[in-house]
């Protein structure tokens, strides 16, 4: 009889031991505060620090029009746990810090990017006055040794799910890339902090880097400077305003040229490591399940972010000099213009002074 009550009364417990967790999880969903998290704990889920959070959901929010019940602070969260971790809507919405139904993390999702993109914008900002662009030829030839150097251009593949071969402005063919996989070709250009200085989201993974730089608002202005360059890989034509590696290099000063080029252009390599590294949904491994349109303003928004966060947080669990590991591009088909032409002036020039 006694052993009868004992068993009753562990199973009872037991009993009362599920059903105050259940309560307890409850609770974390309906009520969870993610600033009550460690400052470490908080950064590892969002890639920003609380005080960065909190400014931007107090600078955001005048902006908010989406019709919904649901505070601006969890949408916001949720998109940044997506950002962050590239996980499935469902996924990210039954998180007990943004608990969310899957359409709600969906349109929160859109809804947050484009108030970033539109309102961060000019955290992603080309150098244009003589003062922001001395700042960074200083910045890389300190850290790197070359002159006049206001930045490392190259483009790299954000993954997404096939299109839809309903459109026919848009067939699957025109996404997939040299790589074997749907792609967006994204175009950037960085400085020596690996800050994003320009960003153009706007081809299929199908377009060569050569083909999208012609288009590149970068390139016009460029186009009307002097006395300034970028570096870009062999997948750029040489002109002017844009340096490439010699391919045979002949002597010893030609190979200096190549060995503090690379060193320098790296860094825009660099940047793509930890722009991916931070926010995993522009991972190869995690594809982005949406629109090109849709995913030109994620790609934007963690570009903006990357920049907020180089600015303001550090770096606590990425490495610094992780860089994005990639097969060199397919050289430009070179067309020997005047530009070309000029291009090789100004390099040849260039590695006499070395």
């Amino acid at each position: 009889m006694e052993e009868a009550l004992l068993v009753l009364c562990a199973m009872q417990m037991e009993q009362e031991e599920v059903l105050e967790r259940k309560r307890l999880l409850r609770s974390l969903r309906d009520s969870s505060d993610p600033f009550s998290m460690s400052e470490t704990v908080f950064v590892q889920y969002f890639r920003l620090s609380k005080a960065v959070c909190n400014e931007l959901i107090e600078e955001l929010m005048p902006f908010d029009d989406q019709k919904t019940s649901l505070p601006f602070g969890l949408r916001f969260f949720a998109s940044l746990y997506f950002f962050a971790n590239g996980s499935y809507q469902k996924c990210v919405g039954n998180n007990f810090v943004a608990s969310m139904s899957q359409p709600s993390v969906s349109r929160s999702l859109q809804h947050i990017s484009a108030i970033i993109v539109n309102r961060k914008l000019n955290e992603v900002n080309f150098p244009k006055t003589n003062e922001e662009q001395l700042t960074i030829k200083t910045g890389f030839y300190v850290s790197f040794g070359v002159k006049s150097t206001i930045g490392a251009i190259d483009c790299t593949h954000i993954a997404i799910i096939a299109p839809s071969s309903i459109d026919p402005s848009k067939p699957s063919s025109l996404y997939m890339n040299r790589k074997g996989f749907y792609s967006i070709n994204v175009e950037a250009v960085c400085d020596h902090s690996l800050k994003f200085l320009a960003v153009n989201a706007r081809f299929p993974g199908s377009c060569h880097d050569s083909g999208i730089w012609t288009t590149s608002a970068v390139r016009l202005f460029m186009m009307r400077q002097s006395g300034s360059w970028l570096l870009g890989d062999q997948g750029y034509p040489l002109e002017p305003w844009l340096l490439t590696p010699i391919p045979e290099p002949s002597s010893t000063q030609e190979e200096r040229y190549n060995k503090l080029h690379a060193k320098a252009r790296n860094v825009v390599e660099r940047a793509f490591g930890v722009l991916k590294s931070r926010f995993r949904c522009l991972s190869k491994h995690r594809a982005l399940h949406y629109s090109h349109e849709r995913a030109v303003n994620i790609i934007n928004a963690c570009v903006i972010l990357h920049n907020i966060a180089l600015k303001k947080c550090p770096l606590t669990f990425i490495e610094t000099n992780e860089a994005e590991f990639d097969t060199p591009s397919t050289p430009a088909n070179v067309i020997r213009s005047q530009y070309y032409r000029e291009g090789q002036i100004i390099r040849s020039r260039y590695i006499q002074t070395l």
